[in-house]
């Protein structure tokens, strides 16, 4: 045989080499259908981005799914995918490595520790997006939900500003993992203060626990140096009920473990109508119970506290009237201080600095 018949059999014909470079058709089949699934759950994030305005790691996960898409779909772009992975595994990354704030931390108790899930994202934007919501659907009175928007925002430009990065117990909230044997709280250190002996226990409303309330109410306490502590029940926040009253005994327990030895007991709108009942029912041995604090809520028909109590409500509330706790207040006598602010339900944070200035007045007076 000729020397050039031999190589001609030897050598692999163009169609064999084409065979042989070809990736096997079912792996790109099963990543476009993988990319075709994945489509409108990447779609319907980037407009909900677009329409709220996430965060920066919201941002992140919106692009780095966009990019894992895109490269399933497209053949000849699978650099895309390892580019979308990558970058959902550095935003993952990130939040679990630095998203613990600077006072204020995510505590699982009563046994201490962190749940990892509550880093993973960003409470702003859950939050964001369910006001928008709430405000489209009409859920919300248009009365008291005027600014609430805007006063949202600026309360996490301002907690951002000072802790950076925080975990959220809402997280582990809307997973069902809150009950009185095992939940979340957020505790803020008061700045300059080693060992506190005096903490406010701050019960959270309908919607769940959030950082951005409990940050705020935690600037208001600062200026008695105090600890402040806010557990979490379920989405409803019916601190009236069982689960309530044992989370609060355990809150307490807890507070005297770590030389706490004043507490007040405060809470906001159906975590003050919590506190109202519950400033009754939970014993706390081994603390001085200094006082109470309603923001936007009581339980207008529970007996009378008989310790001092500051009641902080804005002047249009219709979700929890006004006149119901005006009547409430006169019920107190003289063992209420009554602070009325502008605005309605969502005072707290519309009117953030009024509200504060109340608070932190109050608690100066009572701990001279």
């Amino acid at each position: 045989m000729a020397p050039s018949a031999l190589a001609s059999e030897s050598r692999p014909s163009p169609h064999a080499l084409a065979q042989t470079a070809r990736p096997p058709r079912w792996g790109s089949r099963l990543a476009f259908c993988l990319g075709l699934l994945m489509a409108p759950v990447a779609l319907c994030l980037g407009g909900l981005a677009a329409w709220v305005g996430p965060s920066v790691s919201g941002w992140g996960y919106v692009a780095g799914l966009g990019g894992l898409c895109l490269g399933l779909l497209v053949r000849g772009r699978r650099w895309l995918c390892w580019a979308g992975l990558a970058l959902l595994l550095l935003v993952v990354s990130t939040r679990l490595v630095f998203a613990r704030g600077t006072h204020l931390d995510t505590l699982h108790l009563p046994g201490g520790g962190h749940r990892w899930v509550n880093r993973v994202v960003d409470e702003q934007d859950g939050t964001l997006l369910a006001a928008h919501a709430l405000l489209l659907t009409r859920r919300l009175p248009r009365s008291d939900a005027r600014d609430f928007l805007l006063s949202l925002e600026g309360a996490f430009d301002r907690m951002d500003s000072a802790e950076g990065l925080v975990a959220t117990p809402a997280i582990a909230t809307y997973l069902g993992l809150q009950s009185a044997d095992s939940f979340d709280a957020l505790v803020v250190s008061p700045e300059g203060e080693a060992a506190p002996r005096t903490a406010v226990v701050f019960l959270h409303g309908y919607a769940g626990n959030f950082a951005v309330y409990c940050w705020e109410m935690a600037q208001a306490v600062q200026g008695i140096a105090a600890l402040t502590v806010c557990p979490s029940v379920g989405p409803a926040g019916k601190w009236w009920e069982r689960q309530g009253e044992d989370t609060l005994k355990a809150t307490y327990a807890w507070l005297a473990s770590k030389g706490i030895r004043r507490v007040y007991l405060a809470g906001l709108s159906n975590g003050g109508a919590g506190a109202s009942v519950l400033v009754h029912r939970v014993p706390h041995p081994g603390l001085e119970l200094r006082g109470l604090i309603l923001v936007s809520g009581a339980w207008t028909d529970a007996p009378i506290p008989q310790v001092p109590t500051l009641v902080v409500q804005g002047r249009t509330d219709t979700m929890m009237p006004t006149a119901s706790i005006q009547a409430y207040v006169r019920r107190l006598g003289d063992m209420a201080t009554y602070a009325e602010v502008p605005g309605g339900h969502f005072a707290f944070l519309d009117h953030h600095e009024k509200c504060r200035q109340a608070i932190s007045t109050w608690l100066r007076q009572r701990e001279k």
